[in-house]
């Protein structure tokens, strides 16, 4: 025991005595890059360039049967100019259960189709003057549960 415990011991002190191999680079790779004013590509500033992210976790309880749901929304936004922008989010969506009264094939067959990750929005922001915009955008609204068309929440039995 006493053996184990003194060869431990000694790696240890073995472990942290050893120093890191840093191999400098040439000083041509150390320096900034000039050419581009610290534009990424040449082109895009990153000052311009804003994220947020969203996290939801949903749960649907129904006479049909129950459904978890995770999504994780990256909602991104880049700002050309004062008049020209464009907006995107990606979402990622997972089912970790899915129990209904359908059977176990159509829970794995719903749980498949909720799970995956998808460009939800595109959206391009131009403003043509103080009182007029023009928008154009892509929404994907087929990843969610709540995009029944069949469900008319109006329609009562």
């Amino acid at each position: 025991m006493n053996k184990i415990i003194i060869t431990i011991i000694s790696l240890f002190f073995l472990s942290n005595s050893g120093f890191a191999q840093i191999k400098e680079g040439e000083p041509e790779f150390r320096r900034k890059n000039n050419n581009t004013n610290n534009l990424i590509l040449g082109i895009f500033n990153p000052n311009n360039f804003t994220m947020n992210h969203s996290l939801n976790f949903s749960m649907v309880n129904s006479r049909y049967g129950n459904i978890g749901i995770t999504s994780y929304t990256n909602s991104m936004n880049y700002k050309f100019n004062d008049k020209l922008n464009i907006q995107a989010d990606i979402t990622m969506q997972y089912s970790p259960f899915t129990k209904t009264s359908f059977g176990s094939a159509f829970d794995n067959q719903l749980q498949n189709d909720l799970n995956g990750l998808t460009l939800s929005r595109v959206k391009l922001n131009y403003k043509v003057s103080d009182n007029a915009f023009i928008n154009v955008e892509f929404r994907n609204g087929n990843n969610g549960l709540y995009d029944d068309r069949y469900y008319d929440p109006y329609y009562w039995r």
